[in-house]
């Protein structure tokens, strides 16, 4: 009797996971969650609460004029700790290594845990799996949030080796700063070559990126911050047009909010939120325009200390980084997966499993 109860369990059970749709992933939790086609990875290098606060004020403070930011079309919302396997404070190193590997580094090491172990990146994952990837930054691709998401370093300050594994992350379209890196090199090998010899079309002016209406593989190694929403849109656009059944996996950096938090610059933090709100309107208007794509909102860590001020502009307590909590915003297949809060690992650990792993 025993024996057919756990043969009708055991039958009973196969015929539930044989019912579960290929498009869709039973978590824990057991909520049934479809499974993105496309996925968007926004990270805004040291955007606190802060700094997203700075963008809604900006908007709201002429009520005659007031225009809603991209960020409140999102409904689902998490909340995430970044502190680093080292220091309860992260640097983009360890921070990048966790938003990209679902694992703690210390502080300086990028894709390498505590243990000296090399991780995988949630993007080398989807790629392996036949996703169509990419990365878009407005710093050089070779800083430590984009690096971890391919290179495997114990000092983030290794630009040159870091340089060297980026011709071998095998990812379709690669548009960041940093030629230098590439071309005039200390030990005279010239990286932009070897980009070419795999098939890339490459680019060092962004001139020669915008007009590319058709490429398989391609690398822009040029400034890209006077133009960082139609980048961003090229890197789609480029994405979209290979016609991979199994979609894409696209990460953006917006680098530069980083930079205004430790220069403690009120007014380039705001008009650098200004340009955030633009990106975040291109691929929030793509994932309408498509609905099998996710996108995930969040950052490495916060800098400043920023909070605003009661003359409604951001006010500083350090010119370094901090450890609070940063905002996760979801929107897509999954996105109420992302509600809550959660440390920063668990958000590529989410992405891992939408992902299939």
């Amino acid at each position: 009797m025993k024996t057919k109860f756990t043969r009708s369990i055991l039958a009973l059970t196969i015929v539930m996971l044989a019912n579960i749709s290929c498009s869709a992933m039973l978590f824990p939790d057991g909520k049934d969650t479809p499974a993105p086609v496309n996925i968007i990875y926004l990270i805004g290098d040291g955007m606190g609460y802060g700094q997203i606060s700075s963008l809604i004020m900006e908007h709201a403070v002429n009520g005659a004029s007031y225009r809603a930011s991209e960020i409140n079309r999102i409904k689902y919302m998490g909340i995430a700790t970044t502190y680093s396997a080292d220091s309860k404070v992260t640097d983009s190193a360890a921070g990048g290594t966790a938003l990209a590997t679902g694992e703690k580094t210390n502080n300086g090491t990028v894709g390498i845990n505590a243990a000296g172990d090399t991780l995988s990146s949630v993007m080398i994952y989807a790629r392996n799996i036949g996703k169509s990837t990419g990365i878009v930054t407005n710093t050089p691709i070779l800083d430590a949030t984009p690096a971890a998401f391919y290179a495997h370093v114990e000092k983030r300050s290794q630009w040159d080796e870091i340089a060297v594994q980026m011709t071998q992350c095998g990812f379709d379209i690669l548009m960041g700063e940093g030629l230098e890196h590439f071309n005039a090199r200390k030990d005279g090998k010239d990286l932009t070559q070897v980009f070419k010899d795999k098939g890339y079309v490459f680019c060092d002016t962004w001139e020669q990126a915008s007009v590319v209406q058709q490429a398989n593989k391609m690398v822009a190694l040029t400034d890209i911050g006077e133009v960082y929403p139609h980048a961003v849109s090229k890197a789609i656009e480029l994405l979209e047009k290979k016609n991979n059944p199994k979609g894409f996996f696209l990460m953006i950096e917006e680098a530069r909010i980083d930079g205004w938090g430790h220069e403690n610059d009120a007014k380039g933090m705001v008009a650098e939120m200004e340009i955030m709100d633009q990106v975040m309107k291109v691929i929030l208007d793509y994932a309408d325009s498509h609905p099998g794509t996710l996108i995930v909102i969040t950052a490495d860590h916060e800098t400043g200390g920023t909070s605003i001020g009661y003359d409604g502009m951001p006010a500083f307590k350090t010119k370094g980084h901090s450890g609070t909590v940063v905002p996760v915003f979801a929107y897509g297949p999954g996105q109420e997966l992302f509600m809550g809060l959660m440390d920063n690992v668990d958000i590529p650990k989410k992405l891992f499993r939408l992902l299939g792993k």
